[in-house]
């Protein structure tokens, strides 16, 4: 309580027509600092619409490939379908004194030879279009930064622009192969029928080839068989002939010199039976004139018997005779047919060799005819398999037939059809091939945002700086009084942190709800700004009490090194290593990194490290000033004379 009153009585000294102003002048120091600073700053690349930039376009269309080029109109229709920068389409003499005066901020310009060198893409040595853009620092370095980074988003256009110009390019090239494709797919179609009735052609040859060679075989072996039959029966016709010319004459002849003594011979047994025929009719006659003229012998048996015998040798010599003309005639006309057959063997014998001639030609002919049929067979065995190796040519030309359509069909489906309306889409595509989605786990989607943590840092401290330029860190009354220590450090510190709470919640507020500050977690900004302004005015303090106007110089060094090393503008990797090595060590680092949790979002953790390490500052920092209070206690030289004082 003690402390309390010391403090309110420290904010009672303003009193006055303009003293009572010191305490709002103090705490509106934040807002003065951080939030106009932040409304200046708040969307700068948002408002780049409002930058007057030249354009000036110089290229001259040309015809390639039976189409019109005109890239600069194109190049400029697009940036008039932008609003990136406040485009101004003028010649070139305007745009230099514009730029030259200030009015633009710089140059965007289409070279005469731009079309033309995005034409030479088909040909064979291309060359790189390109843009122009001239700038001037004079007109402010941050705008020439800001064209930087608009030049690669033209480039990007331009090259988009290009890669469809060469997709159309090359869609046209790609269209007259398919046709191309298209003619080979049908030619193969056709060769792979061609090579299917082939192989059947082939197959059906081979077959009848086959049958052929089977009844050339079968002829061969009936020839073959004629053969050997013609060489029999030549070797039987000459065995005729050898008979006929050699041994039938001599036994013909023989045959008529035997007739002709059979002849003689039963010519003489017939006359010999003739006679004796005669003479047992004589004799039978004899007897029978004997019984005539001798009546009683009629009854004498043994005349009897010899009519009997008379008649029956007169019976046998005539069937004796009889039997001997019959010889005789048998042998005479066997004699007629011997001497008949005698006159016949010699045209018989001009006949079978008149045989013999055809037969001996028939056999030799018949042995040509085996031998022929047999080079037959053969060439016909080799014909089948001379068949069967163009079948199985057939087989791998239509395979091969096949596997080239399948080839063509398949390289002409990787082509892509090429009307019109599907050009220019895959022209559009190739012409920006890849897209980049960018998300941002914690977005401050516009620069003020991002900023505002190493701004309200600035501005706190900065309030610290001015609070005790105005208010008294020490109430000497109460040093010079028994008053404990603790007690007039904190009765110096409670007036500038109240005013600086105050003050950073006031900076919150304006930031909030005038420039749209929306931070993710209201409350612990809100706390986390009223603890780090305790925690730098309890800095500021501490250096003030202990070594006074010193002191006011140290917090304004120290609030340059933190502008520095705190992480608040750009990366700590990105800065010199002094600075990344005393960035651990500095408060304001961990109330830039605690806002940005707290109005962007992001790890909590981290957050609750940040309050951690300000609460102990300011209790750190408030227990040091307490001794430094109790050592003020004590008067030296030093404080009675300081070297330094404001």
């Amino acid at each position: 309580m003690k402390a309390l009153a010391l403090a309110w009585l420290e904010l009672r000294r303003f009193r006055g027509p303009l003293r009572r102003y010191v305490p709002l002048v103090l705490v509106l120091v934040p807002l003065l600092y951080g939030a106009l600073y932040l409304w200046s700053n708040w969307d700068p690349y948002g408002r780049l619409r409002q930058v007057p930039v030249a354009v000036v376009n110089a290229d001259v269309p040309v015809d390639a490939r039976g189409e019109h080029l005109d890239a600069g109109e194109q190049f400029v229709q697009q940036l008039k379908a932008t609003d990136t920068f406040d485009w101004h389409f003028v010649d070139a003499g305007e745009a230099r004194r514009g730029l030259e005066s200030g009015r633009y901020y710089f140059t965007v310009e289409v070279p005469p030879d731009f079309s033309a060198r995005l034409a030479s893409a088909a040909e064979r040595t291309p060359e790189r279009a390109a843009l122009r853009i001239v700038k001037d620092d004079a007109n402010g370095y941050i705008v020439g930064v800001m064209a930087d980074t608009v030049k690669t988003e033209l480039q990007n256009q331009v090259n988009a622009a290009a890669h469809a110009t060469y997709a159309r390019a090359l869609y046209g090239e790609l269209g007259q192969a398919r046709e191309k494709l298209q003619t080979a797919s049908e030619a193969s179609k056709k060769l792979v029928d061609g090579t299917e009735l082939h192989k059947q052609g082939t197959d059906a040859l081979t077959r009848g080839l086959g049958g052929v060679r089977d009844g050339a075989g079968q002829v061969a072996r009936g020839v073959q068989t004629v053969s050997d039959a013609s060489a029999q029966l030549d070797q039987q016709l000459g065995g005729i002939t050898d008979f006929t010319a050699e041994r039938l004459p001599g036994a013909v002849n023989a045959l008529v010199d035997a007739s002709g003594v059979a002849v003689e011979q039963l010519s003489a047994i017939a006359a010999t039976t003739g006679s004796l025929n005669q003479r047992a009719a004589e004799g039978r006659t004899a007897v029978e004139e004997l019984g005539a003229a001798r009546p009683e012998l009629a009854e004498d048996p043994a005349y009897q018997r010899a009519v009997d015998l008379a008649r029956q040798l007169a019976e046998a010599a005539t069937s004796a005779d009889g039997s001997a003309q019959g010889a005789l005639t048998a042998a005479q006309d066997a004699q007629q047919r011997a001497l008949g057959l005698q006159d016949e063997v010699g045209p018989l014998q001009e006949q079978v060799r008149a045989i013999s001639g055809p037969a001996d030609t028939l056999r030799a002919g018949a042995a040509e005819l085996s031998g022929g049929s047999d080079g037959i067979t053969h060439g016909l065995s080799t014909l089948v398999t001379s068949s069967g190796v163009l079948h199985t040519g057939a087989g791998q030309l239509n395979d091969g037939a096949k596997s080239l359509q399948q080839l063509v069909d398949d390289t002409l489906g990787k082509i892509p059809p090429t009307n019109p309306t599907e050009v220019a889409r895959a022209a559009e595509v190739l012409g920006s091939p890849t897209e980049i989605h960018t998300e941002n786990v914690h977005p401050a989607h516009v620069y003020g945002r991002g900023l505002a943590p190493f701004f309200f840092a600035i501005a706190l401290w900065v309030f610290g700086l001015f609070a005790y330029l105005l208010l008294k860190p020490v109430n000497q009354r109460a040093v010079a009084d028994r008053v404990n220590a603790w007690t007039i450090a904190l009765a110096g510190f409670l007036p500038a942190a109240a005013l600086g709470v105050l003050g950073g919640l006031v900076l919150l507020a304006v930031v909030t709800f005038g420039l749209g500050l929306d931070p993710v977690h209201p409350w612990w900004t809100a706390g986390l700004v009223s603890l780090a302004a305790l925690a730098f005015v309890a800095v500021v303090h501490f250096l003030r009490t202990a070594l006074g106007a010193v002191g006011d110089l140290l917090s304004l060094v120290l609030l340059i090194v933190q502008l520095t090393a705190s992480g608040g503008l750009y990366p700590m990797e990105t800065t010199p290593v002094p600075f990344q090595a005393v960035h651990p060590f500095l408060p304001m680092s961990y109330l830039v990194h605690g806002l940005r949790v707290t109005i962007s979002g992001g790890d909590v953790q981290r957050l609750l490290q940040d309050v951690t390490v300000l609460s102990g500052t300011l209790v750190v920092v408030l227990l040091l000033t307490t001794l430094v209070v109790q050592r003020q206690r004590t008067w030296t030289v030093a404080r009675l004379h300081p070297q330094v004082e404001l």
